[in-house]
């Protein structure tokens, strides 16, 4: 038996190991019959549920103060299969009892006629988990002789042919520990979501109270956020700026040691009207400027990062103006439906050693559709987000185009088009140089008081021709400049005829 935990995924594995067999599959209650007879099932998620607080209390204790019994530290959690609902959502029950769902009842029985189970669920911390707790359930060791794993990553035919040739003991420890760390997050959650929120009904005599590991943060940092929106209190500042004969404008910059004196807040910006227009009736009454520096400095961008999921859902929108939901039915369908780009839940936007082997290959593929960009992509390059230490053994990379284009224009929609150029153009990116720009700084000290004029020009475009997103243009000193400035001399006069 094959176990996946999505239902399309399974399909997928269904139909390529059923053409590898030289027939077709069958569809069957929870999953496909081979050719040879071999069974690919799904989970659909968790099949295997923890129980709630009030398993692990006495009856008469329902009534009584949780702060009474809180907390609740069980020495085993108690698991039991995911219950059957309603269409309103409602438990099914039976004599009293949760009713099992049917889907659990299914893979129930053709886990324990099966003599080798192949789990092919998601290779990260929680597929593994999903996978594990089900084995357990049933009565079987996951990391038993007869238990093996397939790394799928993603549902192009080459990932699953090398996912399937290379199955490794689901006992090994890369598995275990994975499995094992998240079901220590999912416990933690379970301590905290259980006794907390049973503690904060009690103390708000409101039974709709819940809290949690992520639910709490989350609402500590929107409140801190709206009390200082409410408590902000507008300030205005000034900057005077001189105009010289040749149109530059100087702005002013500082004045060294200012901070927290009179006219100036503590960052050294001024917040006197007053002592702006002192500054301006002075360099207008004839005080001479002194040149302290002018300089040119070499600035570089690297390519944004890969996208991962959050990134792609949120830059897509945007970009695209449609709401965040088309932007993530359209990534699925290319990852489930059209198999044109890698697995879709990653966090991590980072992508491989092996990618580099890969690029020349993904690149020619992609060429037919994406002809120019790929052709300004060095395909030898080593880009900067290539790290193998920044993603996890058993954790998927970032969202990259598998080299494949769909067989027709019309196999896409609109927006399905649009983000499958967004994900190829951010991946050939990676391939180009960095966006070079100068930053030509102007210094001028009028008295104590600084005044600057910067101005930028492109240098090189690099990663900008295949990639939309436009790099922020900053001016300020680097800690440690990228190219070494051009000093001119620092006794120049510069006169100030208008400001």
């Amino acid at each position: 038996m094959i176990l996946a935990e999505k239902a399309a995924v399974a399909k997928e594995i269904a139909s390529f190991l059923a053409q590898q067999q030289g027939g077709r599959s069958r569809r069957e209650e929870c999953g496909y019959r081979l050719p040879n007879g071999d069974f690919v099932g799904y989970t659909n998620g968790h099949l295997i549920d923890m129980a709630p607080i009030d398993h692990y209390l006495a009856p008469e204790l329902a009534w009584e103060d949780p702060f009474t019994y809180l907390p609740v530290i069980p020495q085993v959690h108690k698991r039991s299969p995911r219950p059957a609902r309603k269409e309103d959502g409602t438990v099914v029950t039976r004599d009293g009892a949760p009713v099992p769902d049917p889907l659990y009842v299914a893979i129930e029985r053709e886990v324990k006629a099966a003599d080798v189970i192949i789990n092919a669920g998601d290779k990260g911390r929680e597929g593994q988990l999903v996978m594990d707790e089900l084995f357990r359930q049933l009565g079987i060791d996951p990391a038993g002789p007869n238990i093996l794993r397939a790394a799928v990553t993603d549902m192009h035919p080459k990932a699953l042919e090398k996912a399937f040739a290379e199955l490794t003991p689901n006992g090994l420890p890369r598995w275990q520990f994975s499995g094992e760390a998240a079901r220590a997050r999912q416990e933690g959650d379970w301590l905290v979501g259980f006794n907390g929120s049973r503690a904060y009904q009690s103390l708000l005599h409101d039974r709709a109270v819940a809290v949690g590991r992520l639910k709490g943060p989350v609402l500590y940092m929107v409140a801190k956020r709206q009390r200082e929106i409410e408590q902000f209190v507008p300030t205005n500042f000034y900057t005077p700026v001189i105009t010289l004969q040749d149109g530059t404008e100087l702005k002013w910059k500082a004045r060294p040691g200012c901070e927290n004196t009179e006219g100036f807040d503590d960052r050294g910006r001024i917040t006197s009207e007053d002592l702006a227009r002192s500054i301006v009736d002075r360099v207008n009454g004839g005080l001479q400027g002194r040149y302290q520096k002018a300089a040119v400095r070499r600035k570089r961008k690297a390519p944004p990062m890969p996208f991962t999921k959050t990134t792609l859902e949120m830059e897509a929108s945007r970009r695209l103006g449609v709401p965040m939901e088309d932007v993530t039915e359209a990534m699925h369908n290319l990852y489930l439906k059209h198999r044109l780009i890698s697995y879709i839940g990653t966090d991590c936007p980072y992508i491989p050693e092996t990618m580099l082997l890969e690029a020349r290959q993904i690149m020619a593929g992609l060429s037919p559709m994406f002809g120019k960009v790929m052709r300004g992509a060095n395909a030898g390059a080593r880009p900067g987000s290539v790290d193998d230490s920044k993603i996890g053994e058993n954790e998927h990379h970032a969202i990259v185009p598998l080299g494949t284009l769909p067989a027709s224009g019309r196999d896409l929609n609109a927006t399905e088009r649009e983000v499958f150029e967004m994900i190829t153009h951010r991946f050939a990116a990676q391939f180009y140089p960095d966006f070079e720009y100068d930053v030509t700084t102007v210094e001028v000290a009028f008295g104590d008081d600084v005044f600057a004029a910067d101005a930028t020009q492109v240098v090189r475009y690099g990663w900008t021709e295949a990639d939309a997103q436009q790099p922020e243009l900053d001016v300020e000193d680097d800690e440690e400049p990228q190219a070494a400035p051009v000093e001119l001399e620092q006794d120049d006069d510069a006169e100030a005829p208008a400001v």
